[in-house]
């Protein structure tokens, strides 16, 4: 295994590119400060382990903050994090089919998993495989709030399934979860909290009508980063599964959120200055669409000033302005992160920056896992 400990200690100008950086005083900030927000708030933070691939150093930093559990996307991601000793793991997201089942159980046996299910039929296989290893399996059952992609209708039509639920042997109910994805890109701030809030207001209107029918409900889950605000303010959410604060990116921050900075930034080399008519500014980059999500627009720069105008698969065309023009090919550039989640699932490390210098590097063990 590659452990690159003779990066560590190097200037960022030094290392070879294109690559991807995090600053990690920057991290530890935006981790703190979220934390320190939910506690104010009265509501458990249990971070998604999805914006960093499931990197176990990530989510100790967030459990040692206080968070009190970490979420995940896959059953995959959960098998890494459960690997590196965390134990309190939400795969927020169905566990379908027999094999992954039987995954699913085999990590019960030694994590306090849980799975969302909106599925009897789906709860009755996690139950039978259960009962076959003899352990038990957490669930909750996803609530569509409004997202329409997975979950039961709200109120009565959960209330049902969740009563098809707790005979089940094997299968012990938990809560409900529910997640306001739809919302996460509305502009205007305003419609995106009131939205939010009544989203989540259902959630919590679901419980009140399990509650009466005499069912236990010790989890509401759900919540993002951009509306961890308004999730927060509605009384009886018990718990937030945020993820793209800890690194945040250019997509969130000119969408509001600028409480938490921008960690992470690409670093590209110059391989060519074009010596004709009408380049005279241009300069080209050995980083394209291969090393960075482009799924909601070109990347920024950071430094030096200027325009990433096209990007194809492994160039990107640079407009740079007056103070880039003794830029020469072999010189390092340096790139905002425009899409965090996109991006990191395209790399196999990433470099811990304290300052200038390589602090460590990092393995990302859950990128391009999708089990």
């Amino acid at each position: 295994m590659d452990i690159h400990e003779y990066e560590v200690g190097l200037h960022w100008r030094e290392l070879d590119t294109p690559a991807l950086l995090v600053n990690l005083s920057v991290v530890e900030r935006n981790i703190q400060r979220m934390a320190d927000y939910c506690r104010e708030a009265r509501v458990n933070l249990r971070p998604h382990a999805k914006i960093y691939k499931a990197t176990p150093v990530f989510a100790w930093m967030q459990l040692r903050a206080g968070a009190i559990g970490i979420t995940a996307s896959k059953l995959s991601e959960a098998e890494v994090l459960a690997s590196a000793g965390i134990r309190d793991i939400l795969i927020a997201n169905q566990v379908v089919g027999e094999r992954k089942v039987r995954r699913l159980v085999n990590l019960a046996a030694h994590t306090d998993v849980i799975v969302a299910v909106d599925s009897y039929d789906n709860a009755l296989a996690i139950s039978q495989a259960a009962q076959a290893v003899g352990v038990r399996v957490g669930v909750l059952a996803e609530v569509n709030i409004g997202n329409n992609r997975c979950g039961v209708e709200p109120l009565e039509t959960t209330l049902k399934f969740v009563q098809g639920l707790l005979p089940l042997p094997g299968v012990r109910f938990r809560g409900l979860m529910g997640y306001d994805g739809h919302l996460a890109f509305v502009e205007a701030l305003e419609e995106r909290y009131g939205r939010s809030r009544e989203a989540y207001q259902l959630l919590v209107k679901t419980r009140d009508c399990l509650v009466a029918a005499g069912i236990a409900v010790e989890i509401v889950s759900g919540g993002g980063t951009n509306t961890y605000k308004s999730a927060s303010s509605v009384a009886g959410m018990t718990e937030l599964q945020l993820g793209t604060y800890i690194f945040n990116d250019t997509t969130y921050r000119d969408l509001g959120l600028r409480e938490f900075d921008c960690a992470l930034t690409l670093l590209s080399t110059v391989v060519s200055r074009p010596d004709r008519a009408g380049a005279e500014n241009v300069a080209i980059l050995d980083i394209g669409r291969k090393g960075v999500s482009t799924v909601y627009g070109l990347p920024e720069m950071k430094q030096p000033a200027g325009t990433i105008f096209s990007m194809p698969q492994e160039h990107s065309r640079l407009q740079l302005e007056a103070d880039g023009a003794g830029l020469k090919a072999g010189d390092v550039v340096e790139l905002w992160v425009k899409d965090a989640n996109g991006t990191v699932n395209l790399y196999d490390h990433l470099y811990a920056m304290r300052g200038e210098r390589v602090e460590a590097v990092w393995d990302l063990p859950g990128r391009g896992k999708t089990t």
